[in-house]
């Protein structure tokens, strides 16, 4: 299903369904993996909504990280499961050898591997596959629009590329594997740390317009990829920086005075990717750049969920078009927000 379109609830109204099927006098043992405690929350809070499960279910949550034998499970869900092939996941699914149901917006893998991560998702949890498409959630899910934007330092490509010949020197005396694969992370990492990271014209145009939106108390979700930069844009805009390694109590407080309006902006890290809600977000400004598919996707469903007053969710994304890779990249995130039918700003 779309991101932002309530899996969690969707998950708990088909189950509620089955469950009510027929008269029951044990309940259903229920079992719940998610990637994060606030997920294992949202989980319960949908359960908590449909009486067929508050009477008949027996039900454990934990985070996919706990390694939670399932064995003692009749029926498991697992959200976000395209995490589902990687080893530490997939060792605790196969605990359960009740039924298995997987929640994603995104289940179809990327990059070379992706046909055996295809295939592991198909024997974990069979060869059907149920999709609820944009137009049966349209009430759940906003109207994006994406204004693409372009900063950039004179000559920093000549800088980037510099850097890049010069890691990927240094690296290549001690690799042993595929010299292509090494060029492209020597690349990436490059791009990361000098064409976002220390970007200051770039940093500028993000903290800009997040700044506008504070200012017109407008909730605004800033994505990065690291700490250290979560942390000076969020002092810069007087918000907070959300990051697995601040501690649950602390994390929790932030996002729940997000959620309640009091604090108008967060500046977050991958924690952000997915499986946050946070319906009362209308303004996202992608500083993460990238061009995986599925994160751009499930980046940009934070701020679909339907909230009142909110017309439309605006998207904050960059062109890139001062260094090769990184246009590249952007093209690609700009076709995804296609296919997504968003309207894209240029």
């Amino acid at each position: 299903a779309p991101a932002g379109s309530g899996k969690t609830i969707i998950a708990a109204a088909a189950l509620a369904k089955v469950v009510a099927s027929r008269p029951r006098t044990v309940a259903v043992r229920l079992g719940w993996v998610a990637n994060t405690l606030e997920q294992c929350q949202q989980a319960k809070a949908a359960i908590s909504l449909f009486d067929a499960l508050k009477r008949n279910l027996d039900a454990k949550i934990a985070c996919a990280a706990a390694g939670t034998d399932w064995s003692d499970r009749d029926v498991l869900v697992v959200d976000e499961s395209h995490h589902s092939p990687a080893p530490e996941w997939r060792r605790q699914i196969e605990t359960c050898k009740g039924a298995r149901w997987g929640i994603t917006a995104t289940p179809d893998a990327e990059g070379d591997d992706a046909w055996q991560r295809d295939a592991a998702m198909k024997e974990l949890f069979g060869p059907e596959r149920f999709v609820v498409d944009r137009d049966e959630v349209s009430s759940l899910v906003t109207k994006a629009k994406v204004v693409l934007l372009e900063a950039s330092d004179p000559g920093l490509r000549e800088v980037m590329d510099s850097e890049i010949a010069k890691l990927y020197a240094w690296r290549s005396k001690r690799w042993g594997g595929d010299l292509q694969k090494l060029r492209a992370m020597c690349m990436w990492q490059v791009c990361v740390e000098r064409g976002i990271v220390t970007n200051k014209a770039r940093n500028e145009a993000a903290l800009a317009v997040a700044q506008d939106h504070v200012w017109a108390m407008d909730s605004t979700l800033v994505l990065v990829n690291q700490v250290e930069h979560a942390q000076f844009m969020a002092d810069e805009l007087g918000g907070v920086a959300c990051y697995s390694g601040m501690g649950a109590k602390a994390r929790r407080h932030a996002l729940y005075d997000f959620k309640q309006g009091k604090l108008k902006c967060v500046v977050a890290t991958s924690l952000a990717d997915e499986g946050l809600d946070i319906p009362i977000a209308s303004v996202l400004v992608l500083v993460s750049g990238g061009r995986s598919r599925a994160k751009a996707e499930q980046r940009t469903g934070r701020v679909l969920r339907a909230f009142a007053g909110k017309e439309r969710a605006i998207i904050y994304d960059f062109a890139d078009q001062f260094h090769p890779l990184m246009a590249k990249h952007s093209i690609a995130r700009q076709e995804v927000y296609r296919n997504l039918g968003y309207e894209i700003d240029l």
